[in-house]
């Protein structure tokens, strides 16, 4: 029989919950502003909206699977600080007593997309492979042998150097992160894209910029890709929208910091799920839940 299952996409603005079948397709869908500082309050926002979609859908529910903006590790989620949940919540056992007898999964949003990225997405077929954002943050996440490593922390807060200091990296590579690095580097910009427009006319200022940028960022990657050695990355974001001003140096800075070790080279290519991400990580996570 077909399997039909709730995804709910938890971001710290909006919530997204919906029914999905087996092959991805959103069959009912509500979306209403996240609910924040009380994990219980949110928590009976996803159950009221679950009852909705399913009745919407009319079809039973097999398997629920989440997605949020949060540390999470084997379904207990911990700080998230969009959500102003600095000590996390209970969701997993909330969601128990609701819904007894349905299996359910939860995972840092993150990883989520990396497995439907695995496997339905542009990084199909792959054994091993990742999902990158960089948009006001960075996200991350890795599958290895084909399944989602449940990586507790965002890929955002690596380390790096710069300037005699260490940072977390996406305070200076993300798009907030940009405008940081600008500011820090006397380069007035209020936004990621006004870096990129003043790179594409060959400013002088920002193409110095950008040359640490770019450093920075290609160690980044290089260092993902000495701890996974990765078939690919699957990369999303707002600072994405401009890769073709930049990709081609990125991999270049990225795969020369690894050569002497024979490894996969680096490839970063188009994520396939966007704006649809969230939801369509929460289903496949629900649906391996399924096939255990």
């Amino acid at each position: 029989m077909p399997k039909h299952v709730i995804s709910i996409d938890c971001g710290g603005t909006n919530l997204r919950v919906a029914v999905m079948d087996e092959n991805l397709k959103i069959l009912a869908v509500e979306r209403v502003p996240s609910v924040h500082g009380d994990g219980y309050q949110l928590a009976e926002r996803m159950c009221d909206l679950i009852h909705t979609v399913q009745s919407s859908a009319n079809v039973s529910i097999d398997a629920i699977g989440m997605s949020i903006c949060g540390i999470v590790s084997h379904n207990v989620v911990g700080r998230c600080g969009n959500l102003g949940l600095e000590n996390g919540y209970d969701f997993l056992g909330h969601f128990q007593k609701a819904f007894p007898n349905v299996p359910i999964r939860i995972a840092n949003d993150g990883n989520c997309s990396a497995y439907v990225e695995n496997r339905f997405g542009s990084n199909k077929g792959l054994s091993d492979s990742a999902f990158v954002t960089i948009s006001s943050g960075i996200g991350l996440g890795i599958v290895h042998s084909g399944e989602m490593i449940d990586t507790p922390m965002e890929g955002g807060r690596l380390l790096l150097e710069y300037r005699g200091k260490m940072y977390e990296s996406e305070y200076l590579l993300s798009g907030n992160g940009i405008v940081r690095l600008c500011e820090m580097e006397v380069f007035s910009i209020s936004k990621a894209k006004e870096f990129f427009d003043a790179v594409a006319a060959h400013d002088l200022n920002a193409l110095r910029i950008y040359d640490i940028w770019i450093r920075l960022l290609g160690t980044w990657f290089a260092n993902l890709q000495l701890l996974f050695n990765l078939e690919a990355y699957a990369v999303s974001g707002g600072t994405w929208r401009a890769h073709d001003i930049y990709l081609e140096d990125l991999v270049k800075v990225a795969n020369a910091s690894i050569a002497c070790w024979h490894l996969h080279p680096i490839v970063l290519r188009s994520a396939h799920f966007e704006e649809d991400v969230g939801l369509a990580g929460a289903a496949a996570l629900a649906l391996h839940e399924l096939e255990k």
